[in-house]
């Protein structure tokens, strides 16, 4: 019994190695599963990564307890605190002129 399952093992092996239709037809096979087994993966990974880009786009953090959670409510669900003023949408409406700093060259000796 085991010299007929190494008879057809090496048949298949024989089949893949020569260069006949029936070997072709089978490298053939082999590649187009390993494409298709590659894309599928490719696929999953960019839904993934714009599952996550979306997800972290709607996560907010609290001013006062630094804690991240994920909803439109205003209050944290931590601690309670009113997150509707942020420090960095304050810092946003600032002129860019009283941003900036005047330089002025000076020479040392």
């Amino acid at each position: 019994m085991n010299r007929t399952s190494t008879i057809i093992w090496l048949g298949i092996i024989f089949i893949f190695i020569l260069p006949t239709s029936a070997g072709r037809f089978f490298v053939d096979i082999a590649g187009g599963l390993l494409f298709l087994i590659f894309f599928i993966i490719f696929l999953i990974s960019g839904v993934a990564w714009l599952s996550w880009r979306s997800l972290k786009s709607n996560i907010k953090t609290c001013t006062n307890c630094g804690s991240s959670y994920i909803t439109d409510s205003i209050l944290c669900p931590i601690c309670g605190s009113n997150n509707n003023i942020v420090p960095e949408e304050i810092n946003n409406n600032i002129p860019a002129s009283s941003a900036t700093i005047d330089i002025k060259a000076e020479e040392t000796e």
